[in-house]
């Protein structure tokens, strides 16, 4: 078992708005991820199987979750449990946790993101 994972310098996917970084964990429980916002999130989502956890490691920007919009800095940690709609826009470098661990068959996306206008 390799104990230590190092952050790859090459997205493990990328999005209109953002490139992110998966850990690749012996744990399949969870999934952890390095977002590095520079737009947003392109699409509103909704996970039916995994609560959100960011952390905000850098930046700031806003949240829309559930049609409410939060404003978030560095230091704050936003918690989107399943089967909520979200989506962010900002420059900001995220720390996320999933658990259950992401699988792109729970997740839905929706419209695009009307935070930008």
């Amino acid at each position: 078992m390799e104990y230590i994972k190092r952050l790859s310098k090459v997205p493990s996917f990328s999005k209109n708005g953002m490139d992110g970084y998966s850990f690749d964990l012996d744990d399949k429980n969870i999934s952890i991820d390095i977002e590095d916002v520079y737009k947003g999130h392109d699409k509103y989502c909704i996970n039916t199987k995994s609560t959100h956890i960011y952390y905000v490691l850098e930046g700031k920007g806003t949240f829309k979750i559930n049609g409410e919009l939060y404003n978030v800095q560095e230091g704050d940690i936003i918690e989107i449990p399943k089967n909520t709609e979200f989506v962010f826009k900002g420059k900001m470098k995220l720390f996320l946790v999933m658990t259950p661990a992401f699988n792109k068959e729970n997740n839905i996306n929706g419209i695009d993101n009307d935070l930008y206008n």
